[in-house]
């Protein structure tokens, strides 16, 4: 119990090792993998960004550039733009390029596009895509030199004119927009025309929008980015272009890489421990005989023919073919096994054992003179012989020889005779030349 309970140990102890090993592996190598996604993710992040600004810059061209028409006071409706006129008059046809707007923004943005609104300046009509009651309320509002220009100068944006490579729009906080109770940020894009406010172009972004851009990058590329997580073990902060506030937090969390890496580390120490238990199993195999544990022949003579220096022992069982032919070869078999055994308890654990026949084996000893192999061959003689084996009186015969410089073959052939002659000078004994 105690042998089976330190092998558990210390098989146990093996995989804690090599759950480690993996975990520390797999998560140091997730870990750079991460990390150089997110430069790439945040390099592709801002271009995806900046597309946006500059698909909604075109629309100022387009604006001052657009078809005018006199319409009466009314709600008009083309496709899902509306044009809401509160004073009759000549009014710019967008609805068309509000279209091409939202749709180019919506393939960038993920169908995330909430509202666009056009509001003129002075507020006597304005587009909305589509029309929304919180939007109609402001526009109701709104007049020469009143709200409009407060956001706009809210926003930073006034006389953005003047500047060739700056801010020429705003992209707000997130918030929740009242009525609809959606998180939006808006971008604020201020249309001028000869020194003067002509149009306010407001598009409404679903915030989800950003996160979603990162969870499409994170199951496409396996990795664990977050936006916004103050533990990050790694980040990237700061704001997103022309914006102000809520600085952006891209970066990774050490618990996230833990949880994703755990499984994958057991999974694969799982898998280590089953080929490695096979493969010695396999060697096992290959290399020891399963009856005594012993080496093979055929495994183990190919090293000794490579060897020079030898201290050596051939043990054979006396009158073995009488105790199969007596008793069976299950008897035979079993006694085999013990001596085997008693061998074994008789030797140290660098030296070899062979079984080399039937019921022949060869023992070699490390650093053992002559005398030491006397006394060796004397113990393991001693020890088949001290007590019966299956109620049987099983005795050895023992040949040996010390030798350098030698080859195998030789020092074989030596112990072989002295072999025989402790056979034929009455069995149960050792000779040692």
């Amino acid at each position: 119990m105690k042998t089976k309970h330190y092998q558990f140990s210390k098989q146990f102890i093996a995989a804690i090792k090599y759950f480690t090993l993996f975990f520390c592996i797999l998560s140091s190598l997730y870990l750079i993998y991460n990390i150089y996604h997110i430069e790439n993710f945040h390099n592709k992040y801002l271009t995806k960004v900046q597309n946006i600004y500059s698909y909604v810059r075109r629309f100022g061209s387009y604006h001052n550039n657009a078809l005018e028409e006199y319409k009466l006071e009314n709600h008009y409706k083309t496709n899902n733009v509306s044009l809401i006129v509160n004073t009759a008059g000549n009014v710019k046809i967008l609805s068309e390029g509000i279209d091409k707007l939202r749709s180019e923004l919506n393939s960038i943005t993920n169908n995330n596009i909430w509202t666009i609104a056009v509001f003129e300046n002075p507020a006597n009509y304005a587009h909305f895509d589509p029309i929304r009651p919180e939007y109609l309320n402001q526009f109701d509002k709104y007049g020469e030199n009143s709200v409009m220009y407060r956001i706009v100068e809210r926003e930073g944006l006034i006389n953005t004119y003047q500047s060739f490579y700056g801010c020429n729009l705003k992209l707000t906080e997130s918030y929740t927009e009242n009525g609809s109770h959606i998180q939006i940020r808006t971008l604020y894009y201020p249309i001028y025309n000869n020194r003067h406010l002509d149009a306010l172009l407001a598009i409404d972004i679903k915030s989800k929008c950003f996160s979603e851009t990162l969870q499409k990058y994170n199951n496409s590329h396996f990795t664990m980015i977050n936006m916004n997580n103050k533990n990050n073990f790694y980040k990237i902060e700061e704001l997103l272009p022309c914006s102000q506030l809520n600085p952006i937090n891209i970066g990774i969390n050490l618990l996230s890489i833990v949880k994703i890496v755990f499984f994958p580390a057991l999974l694969l120490t799982i898998i280590y421990g089953y080929f490695k238990t096979y493969l010695i199993k396999k060697r096992y195999h290959i290399q020891r005989d399963q009856m005594t544990n012993f080496y093979r022949r055929d495994y183990y003579e190919k090293k000794w023919l490579k060897q020079h220096d030898f201290n050596l022992l051939i043990i054979d069982i006396d009158h073995f073919k009488k105790v199969n032919d007596i008793h069976g070869h299950e008897i035979g078999d079993a006694v085999i096994r013990h001596v085997s055994k008693r061998i074994n308890n008789c030797i140290r654990s660098e030296d070899i054992a062979v079984r080399w026949g039937g019921e022949e084996f060869i023992i070699t000893f490390k650093d053992m003179t002559n005398e030491q192999l006397y006394i060796k061959a004397e113990k393991i003689c001693v020890s088949i012989a001290s007590s019966p084996i299956l109620e049987l009186d099983i005795t050895v015969s023992i040949g040996g020889t010390t030798a350098t410089n030698t080859h195998f073959n030789d020092v074989y052939k030596v112990a072989d005779k002295a072999l025989y002659f402790s056979k034929s000078n009455g069995r149960n004994q050792y000779t040692i030349v």
